[in-house]
C-alpha cells in the first residue's frame, strides 16, 4: 500500500486502496508537519498507528488525539492539523454503498435514537476499543498478509467496521444523515445520468436555493464551484469509458463537442491525455 506525505487531493485519488465498497488512505507525515485537510463528499474514519495529531475540526476548538483514539468525519469537513512528532494514520474512506448495505441489514436492531437533531458541522471523537479497535486490527493484518484477494476481504471486514460505529450514537448520527446535507444531495445528483443534463441553476432549484446562495455554500463547502466540480465528475467519469470507448465517442457521451477542449480538460485535471491513459489502461490489462 503506497504511503502519503501530504494531503494533495490529486496524490490520494491516485495512491488509495480502492475496492467496491472503501478507500483506503495511508499516510506517513513527518514530525512538525501541518496543514489543511479535507474530507470531500464521503465520511471518512480517521486513525493512528503512530504518533499523535494536533486538530481544529470545522473551527471548533483544537483537540489532540492519538492511537488509541479515532475521530469520525463527515463528509466537507475541514480539519487543521498539525503533528509535534513523526505521525503514521490510516484513514478509511466510505461509499453510499457499504453504509447503506449495512445500515438497510441491522437498522432494526440497533440501539440508538433516529430523530436525534443533527448539525452538519459534526463529527465524532471515539476511543478504539472491544470490537472496534478488533476490526480495526484486523483490516492492518489484511493488508500486510499479501494474500491474492485484500478487496474481497477488506469489504466485508469494513462492512463489520461500519456496523460497529453505526452502534454508536455519534458516530450512527454522521452515518445516518449525512447523505441529506443539501450539498451532498446535489453532488449525488451530479453524478447520475440525470444530473448530466442539468443546468447549474436546476441543481440549485433541487435544494430550494437561490443561485447565487447556492454557488456560495456549495463553493465553501466543497472549495470548487459548481461549475468546476461538474466539470471533474465529467473527467471522472471519462476514465471510466475510455476503458472501453475511443477518446471522441467519450468526449461525445460526455457533451464535449470539441474534442480538443475535452482533452485539454483531461490533461489538465489528471496531467496525461486521454490517449496516454488508456494506453496505460491497456498495458495494465496486458501485464
Amino acid at each position: 500500500m503506497k504511503s502519503l506525505n501530504s494531503f494533495c487531493r490529486i496524490a490520494e485519488t491516485e495512491y488509495a486502496l480502492s475496492t467496491d465498497k472503501v478507500n483506503l488512505l495511508y499516510y506517513d507525515l513527518p514530525k512538525h508537519f501541518h496543514d489543511e485537510y479535507r474530507s470531500y463528499d464521503a465520511p471518512r474514519l480517521c486513525t493512528i498507528l503512530q504518533g499523535h495529531k494536533e486538530v481544529v475540526i470545522n473551527q471548533a476548538e483544537q483537540f489532540s488525539y492519538q492511537r488509541d483514539q479515532c475521530v469520525l468525519l463527515p463528509p466537507h469537513a475541514t480539519v487543521y492539523m498539525s503533528m509535534t512528532e513523526y505521525t503514521k494514520a490510516l484513514v478509511y474512506e466510505f461509499s453510499d454503498d457499504i453504509v447503506d448495505g449495512v445500515r438497510s441489514q441491522v437498522s432494526e436492531q440497533l440501539e440508538v435514537d433516529n430523530e436525534v437533531k443533527f448539525d452538519y458541522n459534526q463529527f465524532q471523537l471515539e476511543q478504539l476499543q472491544d470490537q472496534l479497535l478488533s476490526v480495526h486490527v484486523r483490516v492492518q493484518s489484511i493488508l500486510q498478509s499479501g494474500d491474492n484477494n485484500i478487496p474481497f476481504l477488506l469489504d466485508l471486514t469494513c462492512q463489520e467496521l461500519v456496523y460497529e460505529l453505526l452502534k454508536r450514537q455519534g458516530c450512527h448520527d454522521i452515518l445516518h444523515h449525512y447523505k441529506n446535507h443539501p450539498i451532498n444531495r446535489v453532488i449525488n445528483l451530479m453524478k447520475s445520468n440525470q444530473g448530466q443534463v442539468m443546468s447549474i441553476s436546476d441543481f440549485a432549484e433541487e435544494v430550494n436555493m437561490s443561485l447565487p446562495n447556492f454557488s456560495q455554500k456549495f463553493k465553501m463547502v466543497t472549495t470548487h464551484s459548481p461549475k468546476e466540480f461538474m466539470t471533474k465528475v465529467r473527467l471522472t467519469k471519462a476514465k471510466r469509458y475510455l476503458s472501453s470507448m475511443s477518446v471522441t465517442d467519450t468526449a461525445l457521451e460526455l457533451g464535449y463537442e470539441n474534442i480538443s477542449h475535452f482533452i485539454r480538460l483531461f490533461k489538465k485535471e489528471f496531467g496525461i491525455t486521454p490517449k496516454q491513459f488508456k494506453l496505460t489502461q491497456e498495458l495494465s490489462c496486458r501485464a
